[in-house]
């Protein structure tokens, strides 16, 4: 079987889309499909998330290059590839996506979509007025037309379903790349609430802050991240007006010392308004740490296989939380550490999501039933 997939950028400041992608080609190569993704080329400033052969980054100018993203390059090269089984487009409002799937349907072939949260109500408020427009000029229909929509939870469906769209939709989740349990040795290791991601207001990191103040231990609350320049100098500023002395900001962090410090913590928090998937906690739950995530993410798992808290993200609720979390002694949380990464592992693995991948493709290219994750 070949599959395309399509995506506006593969650069690492695309976060979990991009990520994401990369790991579902994989997961289908490793099962024997033909697997592509043509991207436009990042900037130079930007680098990619990977240099595999098989991701074709090309060349030519995006105008304009922060929005609508037109470019030549991506229909030219569908055309030079010919026809594919199954068109997978990553994301919607892009000219990538709006080209591949009238690319598709001129070829008579299948397209699935990816929405990568972008219906979630806090989403549409963005630029709303041009994502209105769109809606009504095109993007409804392509969506409608498509012959599945990709989701990663089923709240994720829900928001896809109130706007009118009737098509089938599939609740597959991201893949998650499993690594090793990191070993953090420290001597008289005190207790570490974190919080890693982009630093944003939708990420309520403010909340955390509040809540932390209200707690007085003596442990310490890491701030691992970078993101929005303005809101970075307001969370600075709120950690001296509230008087915090043991709030540390890290800025960006990757790899092995991001692995580092995920082990180094009592617990991982994640207080945002929502979250279409949140690819933090899987991995802070691969490092055996327990998560805090607020019900604006879908991750009701983590009540459910007792490996953390789904909570509201209120600063009362979030402070109660923490402090139940550092409450708790050593072997509770190592036994919440375990359930947390079998979880990861049973659910959400590249294995475990491209077999289910696997069996969508199939159903959209014809070649095989209808799985039970798909929803009319």
């Amino acid at each position: 079987m070949k599959i395309i997939h399509v995506i506006s950028s593969m650069s690492m400041a695309s976060g979990g889309p991009a990520r994401a992608t990369l790991l579902t080609m994989q997961g289908a190569r490793a099962l024997g499909m033909e697997v592509e993704i043509l991207t436009s080329r990042p900037d130079q400033d930007e680098e990619v998330v990977s240099d595999d052969p098989a991701i074709r980054y090309l060349s030519g100018k995006c105008f304009p290059a922060r929005r609508w993203r037109y470019t030549k390059a991506i229909p030219r090269e569908l055309a030079k590839i010919g026809r594919a089984d199954v068109y997978h487009i990553q994301g919607i409002w892009l000219y990538s996506s709006y080209i591949t799937a009238r690319f598709a349907r001129k070829q008579g072939c299948p397209y699935l979509i990816t929405l990568h949260g972008t219906f979630h109500p806090k989403a549409l408020e963005r630029s709303s007025l041009v994502k209105k427009i769109s809606l009504f000029l095109y993007q409804r229909r392509q969506l409608q037309q498509a012959a599945c929509i990709h989701t990663t939870c089923k709240e994720e469906m829900m928001y896809y379903r109130a706007l009118g769209f009737t098509n089938p939709v599939a609740v597959v989740p991201c893949p998650i790349e499993i690594c090793e349990t990191v070993s953090h040795f420290e001597e008289n290791k005190k207790k570490r609430i974190g919080y890693l991601g982009r630093l944003h207001p939708v990420k309520r990191v403010d909340r955390l802050l509040e809540a932390w103040m209200h707690l007085s231990e003596l442990g310490e609350l890491l701030i691992m991240g970078d993101g929005e320049p303005g809101y970075v100098a307001f969370l600075k500023r709120e950690v001296e007006r509230l008087q915090l002395s043991n709030v540390r900001f890290t800025g960006w962090v990757s790899g092995d010392e991001k692995k580092q410090l995920l082990a180094s913590l009592t617990c991982l928090v994640v207080p945002s308004d929502f979250e279409n998937f949140g690819l933090i906690v899987p991995e802070a739950l691969l490092q055996q740490v327990p998560v805090i995530a607020s019900t604006g993410s879908p991750w009701e798992n983590l009540k459910i296989y007792r490996c953390g808290w789904w909570v509201n993200n209120d600063v009362a609720t979030l402070a109660e939380t923490v402090r139940e979390a550092l409450s708790l002694d050593e072997e509770v949380l190592k036994a919440m550490g375990k359930r947390g990464r079998q979880l990861v592992l049973d659910k959400y693995s590249v294995a475990a999501v491209s077999r289910q991948m696997e069996q969508l493709y199939g159903w959209v290219a014809g070649q095989a039933g209808k799985p039970e994750f798909i929803y009319d």
